[in-house]
């Protein structure tokens, strides 16, 4: 079935044939990766922009049968799964930077001692794993990439954790608003 060309390995998947499918994940996974990483330059991105575009074929399998050119096809969903997974990652930062110049532009003029020292005390707040991944990354410096290897977890959840505990903070720390403002008077 290697050399199955592609509208017999499409027909095929369209009946749920689980070896057809896995024969095209194979003919076209190597293709489709060079293609995404030269697309987003992130070996991460590509990787999962690849396999969420073979999910959705074998999930929309029925789909495919007035599919002429699967090739094409997936070529196109990598490219469109690719630019959603970098929308979301611009959403993210934009998120994450508009909270650190809030918090910036808001308490300029604080006494920085008592603003770590409340701030230290909301991180300690944070469940552990978050706390720990929070503190990896903005007091180390380092990476999502860095983090997740260190942590041998995946990069997604670097993310995920870092999401949560700038939510938790900012939970945490608006009771403390109005005070942190007047500390520098």
């Amino acid at each position: 079935m290697s050399n199955t060309p592609d509208h017999i390995l499409t027909q095929k998947i369209t009946e749920g044939n689980k070896t057809a499918f896995d024969h095209l994940f194979f003919k076209y996974y190597k293709p489709l990766y060079r293609f995404a990483f030269n697309f987003c330059h992130s070996p991460i991105i590509a990787q999962e922009s690849v396999q969420n575009t073979f999910i959705k074929i074998w999930k929309n399998n029925k789909a495919l049968k007035n599919c002429d050119n699967i090739g094409k096809l997936l070529f196109t969903y990598t490219r469109n799964e690719i630019i959603d997974e970098i929308r979301k990652n611009n959403t993210r930062k934009k998120y994450e930077m508009n909270v650190i110049q809030e918090y910036d532009s808001e308490h300029k003029s604080i006494n920085q001692e008592k603003v770590k020292a409340i701030i230290e005390s909301a991180i300690e707040q944070l469940p552990d794993q978050a706390q720990k991944i929070f503190r990896m990354a903005k007091k180390e410096g380092l990476t999502v990439n860095e983090i997740a290897d260190y942590l041998s977890i995946s990069p997604k959840t670097v993310e995920n954790q870092i999401i949560i505990a700038y939510k938790k903070l900012r939970k945490y720390l608006e009771p403390f608003k109005n005070q942190l403002i007047y500390l520098g008077d």
